[in-house]
């Protein structure tokens, strides 16, 4: 299955442009990260998402506008420098790799310790202090049917490879596999805060989990975000 690590690595392409970002996450007042457990748009139309959803949700509708999970719900392994620099990224077989001047396509059937020599030519912090410096990724991408007045993607992204990737991923394989596709399908996308199962840790986290929601009201949800944005892209023309 594309999309997954462990297979062919392709660009995703979108038919709609992406208009925004959800995000779990912000700079406190010292400038500090800082999670939260609700979902935070970002990006030109996100005062469109705030008056649908308010302030604070902490689930939000969604649609998936391919079946493709590499264009909607993409895992990859990334490397980035410490200022976030992003060195290379793939599947574990197949890597996108910064040469100096421009990325060029690297598989590891021509070279087996791509990933460690990376880390040894970029040493981040994560790599110094855990001798692992690549991360895995998850990148979905979707409409929500209930902010109107724009036809785009929104995007929400996570490196949390033991609570969301997993929690979100694995719901959507799972339909695709009982149903054979996703698109059109209504999902909750939800946020709460865990604690830390750690010793001696009571510090918090927000996960993210996606549900599937076909009740009698979300069907009409999932009708009419699929002909508004349709609609948008007519009036343009």
């Amino acid at each position: 299955m594309g999309g997954r690590i462990i297979g062919q690595a392709r660009q995703p392409r979108l038919v709609l442009p992406r208009i925004g970002k959800i995000k779990v996450g912000m700079k406190n007042e010292k400038g500090y990260p800082q999670s939260v457990d609700y979902f935070i748009p970002t990006g030109k139309y996100a005062g469109l998402f705030t008056q649908a959803y308010g302030e604070r949700p902490q689930t939000i509708q969604i649609i998936f506008p391919s079946d493709d999970a590499e264009q909607v719900c993409c895992e990859q392994y990334e490397y980035r420098t410490d200022k976030g620099e992003l060195v290379a990224s793939g599947d574990g077989k197949e890597f996108s790799v910064w040469n100096g001047k421009e990325y060029i396509t690297l598989n590891t059937d021509d070279y087996p310790n791509l990933m460690k020599s990376i880390e040894t030519r970029y040493p981040n912090k994560l790599f110094e202090r855990t001798g692992e410096g690549w991360r895995v990724r998850l990148t979905v991408n979707f409409i929500i049917p209930l902010v109107r007045g724009v036809a785009g993607i929104w995007t929400f992204e996570s490196n949390g490879t033991a609570s969301t990737i997993p929690n979100v991923r694995d719901c959507f394989d799972g339909m695709l596999e009982e149903r054979g596709f996703v698109k059109g399908v209504l999902f909750d996308l939800n946020v709460k805060y865990a604690t830390s199962q750690k010793p001696n840790a009571k510090s918090r986290y927000p996960v993210v989990t996606l549900v599937a929601n076909e009740s009698e009201g979300n069907v009409l949800k999932v009708k009419k975000a699929l002909e508004n944005p349709i609609k948008s892209l007519e009036n343009k023309k």
